[in-house]
């Protein structure tokens, strides 16, 4: 009995070649993750639209997946969700007011969501109508779908997932644990405009 519950131990997810590897928490990663995109100046297209789309207080939250013991890092597997400061709709009209020129803008009757999203099906209607511009108003036509489905209904507190499949790499440092971004092959994104 003695030598079995040896050979179980010896296989349990805390030791490996006799070595104790002490994991992250979830609370641990999602600090270094939040460092790491709030530090990088090539992030700040993200940091704005997050900022957009979940609203002033918006906010990713992070879904760990997976976490791999690669000597001396981690390899961290995750998903991102926007938390949302604001209402779905309120994201949207600010969205599709700066998709819309600002000289139409201004002549439109009202300023509303749905003034935005009829002006911008017409627009992509007359795209693609045009053979040159035919892909463009084909995008345009998905991406108000997809935002649409993904961002209607939703209140201020909520999750929208807007990237699975991520991954990064998490090293020691004096301060905690530093986040070095992977790219992974099938990694997708969701409910964000392309």
């Amino acid at each position: 009995m003695v030598s079995a519950a040896g050979v179980l131990s010896a296989c349990s997810p805390g030791s490996s070649d006799g070595r104790n590897i002490t994991y992250p928490s979830d609370g641990q990663i999602s600090a270094a993750l939040d460092a790491q995109l709030a530090g990088d100046p090539n992030s700040a297209s993200a940091r704005e639209l997050i900022q957009s789309l979940g609203g002033e207080k918006g906010k990713l939250k992070y879904s760990i997946q997976q976490v791999i013991y690669r000597e001396p890092a981690f390899e961290v597997h995750y998903d991102a969700a926007l938390v949302m400061a604001q209402a779905g709709e309120q994201s949207l009209e600010a969205l599709y007011s700066r998709m819309i020129p600002e000289e139409v803008r201004a002549k439109l009757p009202n300023s509303t969501l749905a003034a935005y999203t009829d002006w911008l099906n017409n627009h992509a209607q007359e795209l693609l109508k045009d053979p040159a511009q035919k892909a463009q108003g084909a995008a345009l036509t998905s991406t108000m779908t997809a935002l649409g489905k993904c961002y209607g209904g939703v209140k201020p507190g909520e999750e929208v997932v807007v990237m699975k499949g991520l991954g990064a790499h998490l090293l020691p440092e004096r301060k905690g644990l530093f986040a070095e971004k992977l790219a992974m092959p099938n990694a997708t994104v969701n409910c964000l405009p392309i």
